[in-house]
């Protein structure tokens, strides 16, 4: 395995990581849709957005992360 190749394996174990952080944290946002309590909903909601969507970009590959680290490869 090329050393761009395990960089690219370790992007995508870490979007694994950021996934797992955004759904354990899916009761949360689904007491407050049964209780009906929104008044703190639009903070819940963010911290269970941003770990999905970093997961969502790290799991594809995050090519812009993989350009910036290894531009002189010709892969």
């Amino acid at each position: 395995m090329t050393p761009k190749s395990v960089f690219g394996l370790a992007v995508r174990v870490l979007g694994l990581v950021f996934l797992y952080r955004g759904l354990s944290a899916l009761p949360e946002i689904l007491s407050i849709f049964s209780t009906g309590s929104f008044r703190s909903s639009l903070g819940i909601i963010i911290m269970i957005a941003w770990p999905l969507l970093l997961a969502f970009w790290l799991i594809r590959g995050a090519p812009l992360l993989i350009r910036i680290a290894y531009q002189d490869s010709a892969d």
